[in-house]
């Protein structure tokens, strides 16, 4: 599953929350201004996905980390 770490009035998040749902991409959200969970790795932006450890983008390249994938399959 892919865990979405965002931030108050953060345009970009409200962005990329809006396709992951358009296009029904399960994944958790963790809003670290409001949480004590943070991501597995120091990270200056957001929104960052992540899928385990591992960081798959940060921002609209969330969207094109998508894309590719529907590419690819």
């Amino acid at each position: 599953m892919y865990t979405l770490f965002t931030g108050d009035n953060c345009t970009q998040c409200a962005h990329v929350e809006k396709y992951l749902s358009k296009h029904n991409i399960e994944y958790k959200k963790v809003n670290v201004d409001h949480s004590t969970e943070r991501p597995p790795v120091q990270i200056f932006a957001f929104p960052a996905l992540f899928e385990a450890d591992i960081l798959l983008g940060y921002g609209t390249d969330i969207e094109e980390y998508f894309k590719k994938k529907s590419q690819m399959l």
